[in-house]
């Protein structure tokens, strides 16, 4: 499988380098914004197939994020290391993404990320 580019737009630094680290784990390449970068901006960037949004950014948890994000065609899936499920199932039932909570079992990314390479893009 040809490595696909992973999105992680996390607030909390060991929470994104852990993560990032899973991502490379299942076959893909975590790809996180650069200093000074927007979210908005990374994601024109990387283009990736799949974004991990913390809900912890106000910036990339919103409609002018997630919108840009489901235009491009990725798989968008939230997680917060501070808030609650309760308070992001809303959040993800109001814009059709997928949530999940830290630590995330690696076999629920697995399952997640290849989902990306199987759904169609735009």
């Amino acid at each position: 499988m040809t490595a696909s580019g992973v999105l992680i737009v996390a607030t909390d630094a060991l929470a994104g380098a852990l993560l990032g680290a899973a991502v490379e784990l299942a076959g893909y390449s975590p790809v996180f914004p650069r200093d000074g970068e927007s979210a908005r901006e990374a994601l024109r960037r990387a283009k990736p197939c799949a974004i991990l949004v913390d809900c912890d950014s106000d910036e990339a948890c919103s409609e002018s994020f997630f919108g840009p994000a489901m235009m491009l065609g990725a798989t968008i899936a939230i997680f917060s290391s501070s808030r609650s499920r309760r308070t992001l199932e809303p959040i993800a039932d109001e814009f059709g993404v997928r949530l999940f909570e830290l630590p995330i079992d690696f076999a629920d990314l697995k399952v997640l990320l290849d989902a990306c390479t199987q759904e169609p893009r735009t």
